[in-house]
């Protein structure tokens, strides 16, 4: 008789000792539930403030590109009028060098003073052209 009371002694507190788990366990694993909802709310919450960041920078990153599209386009225009001016310049110099009376000329002009009145008139005077012959 004694060893049938130990027995359902035992098995008893065993089960009694088992609900108590359980009843733990069920506390434990609410407590990872809800450990494990605050981490994914806080990476979706990471998630949407990274997509956020991405969209400024993929903003950002258009208005760059139309900067340098338009700073592309200016240079091309700088270029361009940049080999106009070269090229008439080097048509200037060939011009020059073709006339030396002209080319002195230009020469004494260029050394003066632009703004200065001139004392006296220089002798411009080609016999060819039709008005030197009045």
């Amino acid at each position: 008789m004694r060893l049938l009371l130990v027995a359902a002694i035992i098995f008893s507190t065993t089960g009694w000792a088992a609900a108590q788990d359980q009843g733990g366990n069920v506390d434990e694993l609410n407590r990872k539930y809800q450990d494990a909802l605050a981490q994914l709310k806080a990476a979706q919450d990471r998630k949407n403030e990274l997509a956020t960041e991405n969209e400024k920078l993929n903003a950002r990153l258009t208005e760059m590109q139309k900067q340098m599209d338009d700073s592309h386009r200016q240079a091309a225009t700088f270029a361009m009028q940049s080999f106009q001016l070269r090229s008439e310049h080097a048509a200037w110099l060939a011009f020059l060098k073709r006339y030396p009376k002209l080319s002195q000329q230009w020469q004494l002009f260029i050394e003066s003073d632009p703004l200065a009145q001139p004392t006296t008139l220089p002798a411009y005077a080609d016999p060819k052209t039709p008005l030197a012959a009045e």
